[in-house]
């Protein structure tokens, strides 16, 4: 029996499967791809830009439209928990002009290796080449 189905494996997939995991859900992974974390090879570079190393005030500030949304969710996972959780997993990282923050390797596929075994060690099954081609609600037990 499965408690939770997160579709798509990149980041924020990794980490919401993640989390569940921890709180004790059963939790599957669907990706559509065969590797997980594909774009994230992308991003940075190839290198990955991880966060900004700067407190939630300074991200709302940085997008005026919009940035009292981000408020509540930066400020209960703020960057510098991010940057613990990466290095925690054995990523060492290191902070760059204007506070961009990067793996020390300058290697985006560290940050995908991090993310994917920090799921699978809490528990996520990984569903590679999985797509979801719709969501049906059901009633809870």
């Amino acid at each position: 029996m499965v408690d939770i189905v997160v579709i798509g494996a990149g980041a924020a997939g990794m980490m919401a499967a993640y989390a569940a995991a921890r709180s004790g859900a059963k939790v599957v992974l669907a990706e559509r791809n065969h590797h997980p974390g594909r774009k994230i090879l992308l991003t940075g570079k190839g290198r990955c830009n991880v966060t900004n190393g700067t407190d939630p005030q300074g991200i709302v500030a940085a997008f005026p439209e919009t940035g009292r949304f981000l408020l509540g969710p930066v400020s209960r996972f703020t960057p510098d928990d991010l940057m613990r959780f990466i290095q925690e997993q054995g990523v060492p990282l290191k902070v760059e002009r204007g506070r961009r923050v990067f793996p020390e390797s300058d290697r985006s596929s560290d940050i995908v290796r991090a993310l994917r075994n920090a799921a699978a060690g809490a528990g996520v099954q990984f569903r590679p080449d999985s797509r979801v081609e719709r969501v049906d609600e059901c009633k809870a037990q």
